[in-house]
């Protein structure tokens, strides 16, 4: 980071002398910037595409406040490298594919925008992804995380987290990384615990199971279920007779807030009772499922694409700043310290984005445009303490893709560094608990007797 700051003031210095200067556009009512400058100025001007409303529209717009957070503390310095002001236009995707793909579209073809930001949802970034491809606009996309996303080697569309199957190899590797306590507890080693998998059958949920699998038999595991169902359900009580019968040592579950609260309720007016439990992001990790379940979320272990409350000495000393600041002034503004599986999240890259991406894109070409950005990206290896995602930072490309340790899928815009962490609830909220370089808190791996799904095999 500190060595891109210095060549970047050097090619500065050559900017000015030839008279290409920053420019932000006025904001607009809804809180956007539109596209302004004379020819020959440098013109940092994004999309931001959201679900401001539909089923989404609470994780969406909490993802859009932090992008716009992040934003506003980087204009308060003048911009990317406090030289150019940052403006942006906002669309709401509504939730919706379909709309999502019309709505960046018009982005594009009439405002004229090289970079889109968003998208929430996987099935959204699928169908943006497309619309960006065709007209070669950038998509930094922060929370898309289906596997099958990268897999049609488009050459605009980056992705900075880890992927879904990664969640659900991360899920196992953490519990292989207990196996001395496992054994000590359960009287059990690692090739002969009973596991069931059950996940939402999107793409999401889907692409994570399949990492549970994958890794679960890799390590010998014995999988006992493995069960999709919709997140619409209304009555999960067949999927969890399948569990009461099988009496698995570990659940692997996948799925979002209602689905989630539904299981959690349905287990306990069926009895069912596991030894290990490990969610993996989704609807597990929002506030909206705190507020569903109560105390019952507590010691709830998820996989989460960024530590939550990390340690702090894990980052440079400059991230450090911008992390307590971030989280500082959303306290202030909300009321309420910002959920790091969304809010940070979103934060976290978009930061990325402004502070290594477009300053380096200047750098190299003298412009803020989607192939700059591209390029950018592609010359970017960064070490895990220089990105608030707690990893580094290297992308695949269409000559080098990426093929997953997992599944074995090929990816292109992936970054290879990406990782998946073990969180986990105490007092309601998430703390980084693995890997210990990030870890907050240790670890409580059993269900203790305070949860309605714990099987007191550690009280």
């Amino acid at each position: 980071m500190k060595q891109v700051k210095r060549l970047f003031c050097l090619a500065l210095c050559l900017v000015l002398a030839l008279s290409v200067t920053a420019c932000g556009g006025e904001e607009e009512e809804s809180g956007g910037g539109a596209a302004s400058g004379e020819p020959g100025e440098v013109n940092v001007y994004v999309g931001i595409e959201e679900p401001l409303t539909g089923a989404n529209a609470s994780l969406g717009t909490a993802e859009y406040n932090a992008i716009e957070m992040c934003i506003e503390m980087l204009n308060e310095q003048g911009g990317v490298a406090g030289q150019y002001p940052i403006t942006y236009e906002t669309v709401d995707t509504q939730s919706d594919a379909a709309t999502g793909s019309s709505e960046v579209e018009r982005l594009i073809t009439t405002k004229g925008v090289p970079v889109i930001i968003g998208s929430y949802a996987s099935g959204i970034a699928a169908a943006v992804s497309e619309v960006c491809e065709r007209y070669e606009t950038l998509l930094w996309e922060q929370s898309g995380a289906a596997d099958t996303l990268l897999q049609n080697g488009y050459e605009w569309t980056f992705r900075t987290e880890s992927m879904s199957s990664l969640w659900g190899a991360t899920s196992v590797d953490y519990i292989v990384s207990e196996a001395d306590y496992v054994k000590e507890v359960l009287g059990k080693d690692i090739e002969d615990l009973k596991v069931a998998i059950v996940h939402e059958d999107g793409s999401y949920g889907t692409a994570v199971g399949e990492g549970n699998y994958a890794a679960a038999e890799e390590a010998g595991m014995d999988i006992v279920v493995y069960e999709a169902y919709s997140s619409s359900t209304l009555d999960l009580s067949s999927v969890i007779m399948k569990l009461i019968a099988a009496e698995p040592d570990v659940l692997l579950l996948t799925g979002y807030v209602n689905d989630g609260a539904l299981f959690i309720r349905q287990s306990a007016e069926l009895g069912f009772t596991v030894p290990i439990l490990i969610t993996h992001s989704g609807g597990h990790s929002v506030q909206a499922f705190v507020d569903a379940v109560g105390d019952q979320v507590n010691y709830l272990l998820t996989v989460d694409p960024v530590p939550c409350n990390p340690k702090l000495d894990s980052f440079s000393e400059e991230l450090q700043e911008v992390f307590k600041d971030f989280e500082a002034r959303w306290t202030e503004k909300y009321g309420v310290k910002p959920a790091h599986h969304v809010e940070m999240r979103a934060f976290a890259q978009s930061y990325l984005f402004f502070t290594e991406v477009a300053p380096l894109a200047i750098e190299q070409s003298g412009t803020f445009s989607a192939a700059s950005c591209r390029d950018a990206i592609l010359s970017l290896d960064l070490d895990a303490s220089e990105s608030l995602m707690g990893a580094g930072v290297k992308f695949s490309t269409p000559d080098e893709p990426f093929t997953d340790p997992v599944l074995g899928n090929s990816h292109v815009g992936q970054n290879i560094e990406a990782k998946a962490f073990i969180n986990q609830y105490f007092d309601g909220e998430l703390y980084c608990v693995w890997p210990e370089e990030y870890a907050q808190k240790e670890p409580v791996l059993f269900l203790p007797s305070s949860s309605t799904l714990s099987a007191g095999v550690a009280d």
